[in-house]
């Protein structure tokens, strides 16, 4: 038999195994096959998984392995899709707000209110977020003290983990920030990098469920930097002196690196956007703040050289956002960038907009846009925060069944 007669005849077979009559068969056959079963489960979306625990005790057991939630989580990881973003538009967080990037306009972010009633008198905010893993931070008053507490927790599950405390001496002096280090392609565990001033670091890993402190070496002052994105294996700031720092996360060095002459890589007070999507990690920066068009940067994986990914032009979008128009007393455009995100496409990007009470979703090789939410309230675009650091503090979420 030729292997077209052989597909013809299997397609026939498969076809005629669908039917109303056979479809039972079909189905217990599956349901028996556990390692079919994995592979059509792996392939489905957290959220989905999470209903389908009630169908049987079979499948409630299968999803609910360590093995089959880290495995999910690389595919998730592979896939780079982010379902939405949790942000902030002022440094005190104030008030959280979310945005859904799938193409159903009423699937909401999942909520953070399962930790209202974990570990203090405030309520948490978010200091960092990575593959599906978010870190969230709050104060407890002991003993006439304010406490900080830290917690690991996954949106999608609900589940968490608080960790524990540190001493008072490194919740006195952190500065450079806190940051949640997780790679499910490398690694189901996950780490928490707290610094602080004289090069100390505390390190708290999840496979040990500790903390350990470290002193690594001088390579310059650590100070007015950006906040620190996690990427490629490490913790990345950008600072004024044409610099920039990375702390590699496993061998726990700390790395200074100077940038080549070209592109230009302006002070951090003109970055508008500093972040990750999927494999990259990207900066946009404008030396003015009316400025409609600007370079997006990416880092070499290598080098850790910026190179200049494309170059955008949002004056376009003026005639269908006439808010985003210019501000005739602080001549400046009135937008923020929220994220840069996967396009349609492996290769084609997105830009996530905030404007006068909107998130925009604007296609930069399509030119198209649309409305994500249009609830918002109304932003201040004259403030001198904005003025200063004229970038929202912006979270991707991706839905993943990752343990904590």
């Amino acid at each position: 038999m030729t292997k077209k007669a052989y597909s013809k005849r299997r397609r026939k077979a498969i076809i005629g195994s669908t039917s109303s009559e056979s479809s039972p068969a079909a189905e217990e056959v599956i349901a028996s096959n556990e390692d079919l079963l994995t592979e059509i489960l792996l392939r489905l979306p957290a959220k989905s998984l999470i209903r389908f625990k009630s169908v049987s005790k079979n499948w409630l057991h299968l999803i609910s392995d360590s093995h089959f939630a880290v495995n999910h989580s690389r595919r998730i990881r592979n896939s780079s899709m982010t379902s939405g973003l949790f942000f902030y538009f002022d440094y005190s967080r104030s008030e959280l707000h979310s945005v859904s990037l799938h193409d159903h306009p009423y699937r909401n972010l999942p909520t953070l209110s399962f930790l209202d009633d974990v570990g203090g008198d405030h309520p948490f905010w978010i200091r960092s977020a990575c593959n599906g893993l978010i870190l969230c931070q709050n104060y407890q008053i002991v003993c006439n003290r304010y406490r900080k507490n830290y917690i690991v927790c996954n949106p999608t599950t609900q589940k968490f983990t608080l960790l524990p405390q540190l001493d008072c001496l490194s919740l006195s002096y952190e500065s450079l920030g806190v940051y949640l280090a997780f790679d499910p392609s490398k690694s189901p565990h996950y780490k928490v990098v707290f610094f602080r001033s004289y090069y100390q670091i505390d390190i708290y890993s999840s496979e040990t469920a500790s903390w350990k402190q470290i002193t690594v070496s001088e390579c310059g002052p650590l100070r007015d930097f950006l906040e620190g994105v996690f990427w490629n294996g490490a913790i990345h700031w950008l600072s004024h002196e044409d610099v920039h720092f990375r702390f590699d996360v496993d061998e726990e060095k700390l790395i200074k690196t100077h940038n080549p002459p070209s592109p230009k890589i302006l002070s951090v007070d003109k970055t508008r956007y500093f972040g990750v999507c999927g494999s990259h990690l990207f900066l946009i920066q404008m030396r003015l703040q009316n400025a409609m068009g600007f370079r997006i940067l990416e880092m070499d994986r290598v080098s850790f050289h910026w190179i200049v990914k494309c170059r955008v032009n949002l004056r376009p979008l003026i005639s269908v956002f006439p808010e985003i128009d210019i501000d005739d007393r602080r001549k400046i455009y009135k937008f923020l960038v929220l994220c840069v995100v996967k396009g349609v496409n492996e290769n084609d990007f997105a830009l996530v907009l905030a404007t006068a009470g909107k998130v925009v979703y604007y296609d930069l090789k399509c030119k198209t846009s649309k409305v994500l939410v249009d609830n918002l309230p109304l932003l201040s675009f004259r403030g001198s925060i904005f003025h200063t650091y004229p970038y929202s503090l912006a979270y991707q979420f991706v839905e993943g069944l990752s343990p904590v």
